[in-house]
């Protein structure tokens, strides 16, 4: 999957707009760089810099996929428990642009695939903060999959996370893989009903899109979340499946004491430890991530083709497993 495709058009902001969007936050600042940050489906950013230095991230929300109160209200409740970059301004009274935007801290770092990939390796040390850094995140528990209000409070319930897989088969998402892999994840399902109760059976607040790209590695190797404007309540092994997630550039970088370490580190804050069989659930639970991602009639090309290996080469892992 190509990080270049996105879901909305990247808003393109005149260097004047972005000035008078700084001047409501401090009229006395000097801007003297402008950055867009191109990478990214959702939302539009932009990189900038004052005279004194000091850098920020201007976040612009798509019009018919606004998530800024959510996500706004989302880094509130993290930064309490673990490092995320502070938040300066938010408004979305669409006076001065007709979007929503967020001004932030700008983290000096880079993504943890740039990270692992430029340092050919993946320490230990950092695998164990970011695993103890989720867990303090998932302190929150709900009863039941949904979507949640600019509270973090349940406002909507999804299907029971159990029998999404079916319904993301029978639907577009079944369309857009091979008819094989359709029935290999049939028939995986059929003889591990049990798994997929169990990875139902306890459900947090889920960052939503736990990913290489949404984790900034500080210079001192501190890992800070960004990016929860897709936060919702879901099981345990959302973001841990989602994390894992196969990455041609740096798997080869992730081998067994990665994963030893990042389940330490999740363990040493846990409100309870993970299952024996974490790992594995975790994976099981990413290919209803996967589905739900072409669970549409049309989808960028390359997706469903991408999806599909990942899928097969997670159902083989499980099958390999036992």
């Amino acid at each position: 999957m190509s990080d270049t495709v996105r879901l909305f058009d990247f808003q393109a902001l005149t260097e004047d707009t972005v000035r008078r969007l700084f001047a409501s936050l401090d009229r006395q600042a000097r801007i003297v760089r402008i950055a867009p940050l191109t990478k990214g489906m959702s939302t539009s950013n932009y990189a900038v810099q004052t005279d004194g230095g000091a850098k920020y991230v201007l976040r612009i929300y798509p019009a018919n996929n606004d998530h800024g109160r959510l996500e706004a209200a989302a880094y509130d409740y993290a930064k309490a428990w673990l490092r995320v970059p502070r938040i300066y301004r938010f408004d979305d009274s669409k006076r001065m642009i007709p979007y929503s935007y967020l001004i932030m801290e700008y983290i000096e770092g880079s993504t943890l695939g740039d990270f692992v990939a430029g340092n050919g390796r993946f320490p230990d040390r950092l695998a164990h903060r970011i695993g103890r850094s989720l867990a303090l995140l998932h302190r929150t528990e709900y009863p039941d999959t949904g979507l949640l209000d600019e509270q973090l409070q349940l406002t909507r319930l999804f299907e029971p996370f159990a029998n999404q897989y079916r319904t993301l088969l029978d639907g577009f998402a079944g369309t857009h893989i091979q008819p094989s892999t359709r029935e290999a994840c049939f028939a995986f399902l059929d003889d591990h009903a049990a798994m997929a109760e169990r990875i139902a059976a306890k459900h947090v607040l889920s960052h939503g899109d736990f990913i290489f790209s949404n984790i900034i590695v500080t210079p001192s190797m501190e890992p800070c979340f960004i990016d929860y404007e897709y936060c919702f309540s879901a099981p345990v092994f959302y973001d841990i499946g989602k994390f894992f997630r196969t990455r041609t550039k740096v798997e080869r970088y992730i081998g067994e004491d990665t994963i030893a370490a990042f389940y330490e580190g999740y363990s040493s804050e846990a409100k309870e430890p993970l299952p024996e069989a974490w790992y594995a659930l975790s994976r099981l639970a990413d290919v209803s991530t996967m589905l739900h991602l072409i669970n549409k009639p049309q989808i960028p090309d390359g997706w469903g083709g991408a999806l599909d290996e990942e899928i097969v080469k997670t159902l083989r892992m499980l099958q390999s497993d036992g």
